[in-house]
């Protein structure tokens, strides 16, 4: 029996002329990031400078596409909805989230040695306001509430209509607990910054998980099962991990695919956008610095301090952080903030930020085979024996 597996077409990939000035870091799937100088230029980042990550070929649906619900605590065998119905019958919910793939910063970790994945830059994020219902509110129609038993214990597991390169179609899974907490804020979405998806960014339907990784956040959503178990997808079970510093080629990761855990929360991040990379012209006093910062799992920016001498003194930064204003349970924006600092010849300005759990960026960089979580606030440069 052959097992040679069908190459996916790209044949009927959406029009991208708005998106021109995204860095295409792989033609088909396509994936593509904007230059750190665009990503700051607006705290709600527009569409045609808001990252895309694709495993496949864009699927081209309409509001007519419906998708399941099945499983543990159903009523109902299966259920079903359009995208029709679920805006006409869910008040619709808006939140505001930072959306970042895991390998954020990838080449980071790829200059220290190989990694496995798409080499992201520091832009594979993107903050906006998502519109949609709320997943709470569709599974309590259902009969699936936090009355279930064994609710700790039980997932729920997303499938969506697009294939992948990986040999099947793309899936994920989050704890039910956090669907259906009041204040988890996960969305079955139909809108991005006031507007219907794009085909890239999932048209007409995907989840939206709030401070768990871009993974979690399931587009073009086919079905919906509740279940004892995470989901069964290689993005779940063979993906999306931190593995051991000694796993360097596949073969070794085999046997710790399933010892490690999931990626759920991101950990805490900045970067400098401007200037690029906190690469400067030499030294100048009160050069003026703009980046980003954000924390997974709701945790809003305490700080960001900025160093131009290497990180032997930091200038605390002013925070542009609205989405923390308030009484707000959970902050699941991001934070821009702006510092002025004294450059220094051959010296990159960094930073580091802090969440209010207290978390802190960590120094260097911590290499895994995935390329994974990488938040160091020293950057590897391409020569492999120095950090900046």
């Amino acid at each position: 029996m052959s097992t040679t597996k069908t190459p996916l077409e790209y044949t009927n990939e959406p029009e991208r002329h708005d998106l021109r000035t995204l860095l295409v870091r792989k033609d088909a799937p396509f994936n593509a990031e904007p230059t750190p100088l665009d990503l700051v230029k607006h705290y709600i980042t527009p569409v045609p400078h808001f990252f895309c990550r694709s495993h496949g070929p864009i699927p081209d649906l309409h509001e007519d596409h419906t998708f399941s619900l099945h499983g543990i605590g159903v009523h109902n065998e299966t259920m079903s909805w359009s995208v029709k119905e679920i805006k006409t019958n869910y008040k619709k919910r808006e939140v505001m989230m930072a959306m970042q793939c895991a390998g954020n910063r990838r080449d980071g970790l790829h200059r220290v040695k190989h990694t496995k994945g798409v080499i992201w830059g520091p832009c594979a994020v993107g903050n906006a306001v998502y519109g949609g219902c709320r997943l709470r509110e569709i599974l309590e129609s259902a009969g699936v509430t936090t009355d279930i038993p064994h609710l700790g214990k039980l997932h729920v597991s997303f499938k969506s209509i697009e294939q992948c390169e990986e040999g099947e179609c793309y899936g994920s899974s989050i704890p039910l607990t956090k669907a259906l907490d009041p204040f988890g804020d996960v969305l079955l979405a139909y809108e991005m910054n006031g507007e219907p998806l794009t085909r890239d960014h999932g048209y007409p339907l995907r989840v939206i998980v709030p401070g768990y990784i871009g993974a979690r956040s399931v587009k073009y959503l086919k079905s919906i099962t509740i279940q004892d178990f995470e989901s069964n997808s290689f993005f779940q079970r063979r993906d999306y991990k931190i593995l051991p510093q000694h796993v360097e080629k596949e073969e070794q990761a085999d046997i710790y695919w399933q010892k490690m855990p999931s990626i759920g929360e991101y950990n805490v991040q900045s970067y400098v956008c401007s200037p690029p990379d906190g690469l400067h012209l030499g030294p100048k006093k009160g050069v003026a610095v703009q980046g980003y910062a954000l924390s997974g799992g709701g945790r809003s920016i305490q700080r960001v301090d900025v160093s131009g001498d290497d990180g032997k003194t930091w200038v605390e930064a002013s925070l542009y952080q609205p989405s923390a204003e308030g009484k707000s349970t959970h902050v699941w924006g991001w934070c821009m903030w702006t510092a002025r600092i004294d450059t220094h010849m051959g010296v990159r300005i960094v930073c580091r930020a802090v969440d209010s759990s207290g978390n802190i960026q960590q120094e260097h960089p911590i290499w895994n085979y995935r390329g994974v979580m990488n938040n160091s606030w020293r950057t590897a440069d391409k020569r492999l024996d120095l950090l900046l």
